[in-house]
């Protein structure tokens, strides 16, 4: 029998591995079934937003003085539901509403992310990297307009060649072969556009998917450029444990291949307090930023966790109501 998206969310428990004296483990379904969250409430925290504009700010101060050329700061709101929050159902809705994502639930760790750090098959390498955002509208006619615009920015494009260059340079001595797009493509998302760029190339042979996620991370999409002085940047400036959010998220098999994302859209339960949820989401500070529209990227990258547990649909939380 072939399951609804609705039927799916609600009513499908996932799997676990049990242990089989004398054999391998067998997998079972879960005993119970996903639950949505119940009552769940978004921190409002204006003076927290008024903190990170100013950093934003400093942070471009810093750009235009001290050889930092672009710096990703991130900042975190907290969710609270009124029973603890079950990851199932969360990463159900991020797939069925995220299908072009990596969707991951790793311990508390749940999120969908558009950006690939590294997959590895058969000797190919893929990094998609995404750097340029910008907000869709729910107009079909006007979201086209904006890609247009998009492709177009030179601020944009600007901190979309960093992003590329890094992941380049971080590839080149564990692989041969690489390609690397003149220009950037337009990547659509339910709640924004973003730029992105495929690089290939073939592995060398012991380049495990492991050995070049780790090659790559910190990327500057993550991270910054320079690396070490933006590293510093965000260590002076973020004000925030990142955790595990913007850090590889991903799988290796035995023959070395496998598939890393970058923890992005995404949130940490609380292991203490499971009824409540950090959500992260950050922005690529170059010269030229302005920090309301950096706070309003922000804001719209949060969607696909705040829609998930259940604090409005993704046109309702993109779009601000139905349309």
């Amino acid at each position: 029998m072939r399951l609804s998206p609705d039927e799916l969310v609600e009513t499908a428990p996932l799997v676990e591995l049990v242990e089989t004296p004398g054999g391998p483990p067998t997998v079972r379904p879960c005993a119970s079934p996903a639950r949505a969250p119940r009552d769940v409430q978004i921190a409002d925290d204006q003076d927290a937003e008024d903190r990170w504009k100013r950093r934003v700010a400093e942070a471009v101060h810093r750009i235009e003085t001290n050889g930092l050329e672009k710096v990703v700061l991130a900042r975190a709101v907290t969710a609270r539901a009124a029973e603890p929050i079950d990851a199932r159902h969360v990463v159900n809705v991020l797939a069925r509403d995220y299908p072009s994502c990596w969707t991951y639930s790793i311990d508390g760790l749940v999120g969908a992310s558009p950006e690939m750090l590294i997959r590895r098959e058969r000797g190919l390498a893929t990094s998609r990297i995404l750097a340029g955002t910008i907000r869709r509208t729910g107009s079909e006619e006007t979201d086209l307009k904006l890609a247009g615009a998009l492709a177009r920015s030179s601020k944009n494009l600007a901190e979309h060649e960093l992003a590329v260059d890094s992941v380049a340079h971080a590839l080149a001595p564990l692989c041969s072969g690489m390609n690397v797009p003149e220009s950037p493509y337009v990547l659509e998302l339910p709640n924004v556009l973003h730029l992105a760029t495929d690089v290939t190339a073939v592995a060398h042979k012991k380049a495990s998917a492991l050995r070049l996620a780790a090659a790559l991370h910190p990327s500057a999409a993550v991270c910054g450029t320079p690396t070490n002085v933006a590293r510093a940047a965000i260590a002076e400036l973020e004000g925030l444990d990142r955790g595990r959010y913007s850090g590889p998220v991903g799988w290796i098999d035995a023959r070395g291949d496998g598939e890393w994302a970058i923890a992005l859209r995404c949130g940490i339960v609380d292991a203490a307090d499971p009824r409540t949820i950090e959500l992260f989401a950050g922005c690529g500070i170059v010269e030229g930023s302005d920090p309301e529209e950096e706070l309003a990227e922000t804001q719209v990258k949060l969607v696909p966790m705040i829609s998930a547990l259940g604090a409005g649909t993704v046109r309702e939380v993109a779009y601000g109501g139905k349309q």
